[in-house]
């Protein structure tokens, strides 16, 4: 029986609203950290998450059967309500 196998890696890159620089030196390793924990609980692979103070950069790998646009909602939608609370 044959098998297949697939490596997707995906480049993800958001930033703030009106990429006004709000995303503080003291505030950016937790929010990576915490983009990296959303990552791994959609069973994909944080491989480096970076960024600046207006925006984040994301490598990830991901399984054939995600939905990129529902990996970005989850991402956008939790990170910004955690940045809020925060």
């Amino acid at each position: 029986m044959a098998h297949s196998f697939n490596n997707l890696l995906f480049h993800i890159n958001f930033g703030t609203k009106h990429r006004i620089p709000c995303i503080d030196l003291e505030l950016m390793p937790q929010l990576h950290a915490y983009l990296g924990g959303i990552v791994r609980e959609l069973d994909g692979k944080p491989l480096i998450i970076n960024g600046t103070a207006d925006h984040v950069h994301l490598l990830v790998g991901l399984l054939a059967r995600m939905s990129i646009a529902d990996v970005l909602r989850v991402l956008k939608t939790n990170s910004s309500r955690w940045v809020h609370e925060t």
